[in-house]
C-alpha cells in the first residue's frame, strides 16, 4: 500500500519553541541561532507587506530569532496575511505564534455584531421537534489539476450512505460541487436551523491550508478547508509561494463555520474532520525562502506544522485534537498542563473526532487502489480509518465509541504496514456523550 495522500489532520496542543540553551554545555547551542533568518528574507516579508497595502505592519526577531508580528493592523484578516506571508518565507519553525496586540477592529466585535443580527433575524424559528441533519462534503479532485488528488470523495459516499440509512437528512457536496459558496452556504444554513432536539453529524474529507496562529496564545493555531474552486490557475503559473498561499487561504472555508455549528445547543452533535495540509504541493519551488525552511527544519521541507487550536474552548481543538485531560510530552517536546472544564450536558453532547494525533499522517491505499475490509465483505476504497469506522458501526449497532476504538487499532497497525515501519497513526476521539448513549443509528 502507498500512502493516501498527506493527511495530516493538523495538530494541535502547545509547540512551544525552547529559547534556553544551555550554551555553557558542550554540543549545546543557544536556541537563537537555530533561527538566523537571512535579513534578505526579512526584506523580503517586508515588501510583502507593503505590496499587500499592510502598511504599517512589520517584524522584528524575537528573543530566539523568530519573525514576530508588531506594528498595527486593520483588523484580524489583515492579521491573518501577515502571519501567511511571513511563514510562507521563512517557514511556520521561524514564525512567532504572538499575536500582535494593535489592531484596530477584532473579530470577536464583528462577529458579535452578526451574531445580535442573526438572532433578531431568525432566532426564534428554530424548531422544537427533533430532526436529524447531516453535512457530507468530499473531494477527489480539484478545479486546478495541479492539487493532488485523494479518495475523499470515496469516503463521503460510505459516509452519506450510512448516514441516510440512519434517517439523516443529509446535504452532500462532492467534487465540482463541494465549492467554497456551496460549502458555506451549507455550513450557514445549517447553522440557523439546528434546534434543540436536532442530532447534526458534520463529516468534511479533502486537503487543509497551512494553519496560522490565532489570538488564543499558546501556539495555538487554525486553518481553513480547501474547496473544489480554492485554487486559480493563473496565481499557481505564477510560481510565487506566497501569492499561492495567500490566494488558497483568502478562497478556502474558514474552518470558524464549522466551529458554529458544532456549539449550537443540539441533541447531539458529531463531527468527523478528514482534511490534508497541503503545502507539500509548494516544495518544487527552489529559492532562498524554500533553501532556508528546509536548513531550518533538518534538511526537510515544511510539514503539517506546530499546532492547531480551533474549537470552541480551551479545552479542546480540532483537526489532530489535544485534549483538556492530556499530559505529557506535545509536539515540539513542550509539557502541557492539563485544564479542567466544565461541560454543560443539558446543553448539547458531541463528540469530535480525527483520524490521526499530531505530527503523524493518514494512510491508505493509493488512487484507484483496494484494502482488506477488517470486518468482512467487499473490499474498501478511501482512508484506513474512514472506511474502518463505517464498517465497524454496521456490526457495532451504531456504537460509536465501539466503533473508534476498533477502528483506531485497525487504522495504527495499517498504518505501520502501509509505510513499512516509518510511521504511526493514531486516530483520537473527543466525546462528552457516554458510550452506551452514543449510537449513530
Amino acid at each position: 500500500m502507498k500512502m493516501y495522500v498527506q493527511r495530516a489532520l493538523i495538530l494541535v496542543g502547545a509547540a512551544l519553541l525552547s529559547a534556553c540553551a544551555a550554551s555553557s554545555l558542550p554540543g549545546y547551542q543557544n536556541t537563537y541561532h537555530s533561527y538566523s533568518v537571512p535579513q534578505s528574507l526579512v526584506d523580503r516579508i517586508k515588501d510583502k507587506f507593503h505590496a499587500h497595502g499592510l502598511n504599517q505592519a512589520s517584524v522584528v526577531r524575537d528573543s530566539t530569532g523568530r519573525m514576530q508580528l508588531v506594528g498595527s493592523y486593520q483588523n484580524e484578516d489583515d492579521v491573518d496575511t501577515a502571519f501567511t506571508i511571513v511563514q510562507s518565507i521563512v517557514g511556520m519553525k521561524s514564525t512567532s505564534p504572538i499575536y500582535p496586540q494593535n489592531i484596530k477592529q477584532k473579530r470577536w466585535e464583528t462577529a458579535a455584531g452578526k451574531a445580535l443580527e442573526a438572532f433578531a433575524r431568525d432566532g426564534g424559528v428554530r424548531s422544537q421537534a427533533p430532526v436529524k441533519r447531516a453535512i457530507v462534503v468530499g473531494l477527489n479532485r480539484f478545479a486546478d489539476p495541479y492539487i493532488p488528488e485523494i479518495q475523499g470523495r470515496d469516503d463521503a459516499i460510505v459516509v452519506q450512505d450510512y448516514l441516510k440509512r440512519a434517517g439523516y437528512n443529509v446535504t452532500t457536496l462532492l467534487d465540482e460541487h463541494a465549492t467554497k459558496a456551496n460549502i458555506e452556504n451549507a455550513l450557514n444554513t445549517l447553522d440557523r436551523t439546528v434546534g434543540p432536539n436536532d442530532d447534526v453529524f458534520i463529516y468534511i474529507s479533502s486537503h487543509g491550508t497551512e494553519p496560522v496562529p490565532t489570538p488564543g496564545g499558546a501556539d495555538q493555531r487554525k486553518m481553513s478547508i480547501i474547496a473544489y474552486d480554492s485554487v486559480n490557475q493563473k496565481t499557481m503559473a505564477m510560481g510565487d509561494t506566497t501569492e499561492i498561499k495567500l490566494y488558497v487561504q483568502s478562497h478556502s472555508v474558514p474552518d470558524t463555520l464549522v466551529q458554529n455549528v458544532a456549539r449550537r445547543p443540539s441533541h447531539t452533535t458529531r463531527v468527523v474532520i478528514d482534511t490534508c495540509y497541503s503545502g507539500d504541493m509548494l516544495d518544487d519551488v527552489k529559492d532562498e525562502s524554500t533553501e532556508y525552511i528546509v536548513k531550518t527544519n533538518g534538511g526537510t521541507a515544511e510539514k503539517a506544522g506546530i499546532s492547531l487550536a480551533s474549537w470552541t474552548t480551551s479545552a479542546f481543538t480540532s483537526k489532530g485534537i489535544q485534549f483538556a485531560g492530556d499530559s505529557g510530552e506535545q509536539a515540539g517536546g513542550s509539557q502541557s498542563k492539563p485544564v479542567r472544564t466544565v461541560i454543560d450536558r443539558n446543553r448539547n453532547g458531541y463528540t469530535i473526532i480525527t483520524a490521526t494525533s499530531p505530527n503523524q499522517r493518514s494512510w491508505g491505499p493509493s488512487a484507484g487502489h483496494t484494502f482488506v475490509n477488517p470486518v468482512g465483505g467487499q473490499p474498501l476504497n478511501g482512508s484506513f480509518f474512514t472506511q474502518s469506522l463505517f464498517a465497524y458501526l454496521k456490526t457495532d449497532g451504531g456504537k460509536l465509541g465501539p466503533a473508534f476504538r476498533q477502528a483506531q487499532d485497525f487504522t495504527s497497525r495499517k498504518a505501520i504496514e502501509a509505510s513499512k515501519g516509518t510511521e504511526s497513526q493514531n486516530p483520537r476521539q473527543f466525546s462528552t456523550i457516554p458510550d452506551d448513549q452514543n449510537a449513530v443509528n
